[in-house]
């Protein structure tokens, strides 16, 4: 009996301490990146609403790797410009944040391998852009390198990475998730749900109507949708923390890390308790 009892002790404690290794994730159905500007020093229509996710990705608790690196990938020309604008006029840059853009089949293997400068192992947020749907989005062989390493992906988040994508067809994310059904253009209209309201403070259904969507999702699962088309499809949608493969919409708050040594501490009272608790009944 004893050792049961110290068995769930020792499984509840995993389960929170898991929590705080599993990253946020925004999958967007639009073309954000090519119905986008600036005026005035400031991101309007679609450039704004990928400064806001940004924004949402670097102040949630569950991204928790430490990593204050944004790595672009695959943009060059205007989706490169969409994204560096989404950050240099986001609240990043003043928290420590810092950007990269890697382009090319050779320099996105090298992120995902290891072995470039920026990489996978050493990146908080990765980016990835609406490819073919943008000038300078990434190319054909650039996302079939996002696929063939779709599980490092989703081991990056889990393990406390965040992500930001737009509307590339998305097989890295259908060759981890079969059931998600991506649907090809179609719908009109978009607003916000209130978990997408939530998410995205200051944003109005205009700063993603500026252009079309590209992808729409079906059987979203467990993963929330954060805007609908006017038939109520799912044209964005997310996770407060845990993976694509296993999304946590609710996760428990991540305990500080004092709260840690007491909630250790505790555990070591209660199962000292309980040994003698046990003594005393034998």
């Amino acid at each position: 009996m004893f050792k049961k009892k110290i068995i769930g002790i020792v499984l509840a404690s995993s389960f929170l301490i898991s929590s705080v290794h599993a990253g946020p994730f925004i999958l967007a159905g639009t073309d954000a990146d090519d119905h986008g500007s600036t005026s005035g020093g400031a991101n309007i229509d679609g450039w704004f609403f990928m400064q806001r996710a940004l924004e949402n990705l670097s102040t949630s608790s569950s991204l928790s790797n430490g990593f204050k690196t944004v790595a672009n990938l695959g943009s060059s020309g205007k989706a490169s410009n969409a994204a560096s604008s989404a950050f240099n006029s986001s609240s990043l840059p003043g928290s420590g944040w810092n950007f990269a853009n890697i382009d090319g089949d050779a320099a996105i293997t090298d992120f995902f391998n290891g072995s470039g400068a920026i990489n996978i192992n050493n990146t908080g947020i990765i980016m990835m852009d609406s490819g073919s749907n943008v000038t300078g989005g990434s190319s054909t062989s650039e996302r079939g390198i996002f696929t063939t390493n779709a599980v490092k992906i989703d081991n990056f988040l889990g393990a406390g990475g965040g992500l930001f994508s737009q509307s590339n067809g998305y097989d890295w994310v259908t060759s981890l998730l079969p059931t998600l059904n991506i649907i090809s253009g179609g719908g009109s209209g978009i607003s916000l749900t209130a978990a997408g309201n939530a998410a995205f403070p200051g944003l109005v259904d205009s700063d993603l109507s500026a252009g079309p969507r590209h992808n729409r999702f079906g059987n979203t699962g467990s993963i929330p949708v954060l805007a609908v088309d006017n038939n109520g499809t799912a044209v964005i949608i997310g996770s407060a923390g845990g993976s694509v493969t296993n999304p946590d919409p609710d996760p428990i708050p991540v305990p500080a890390p004092a709260t840690l040594a007491l909630l250790g501490i505790g555990l070591i009272g209660i199962a000292s308790t309980l040994r003698r608790k046990n003594f005393n009944m034998q």
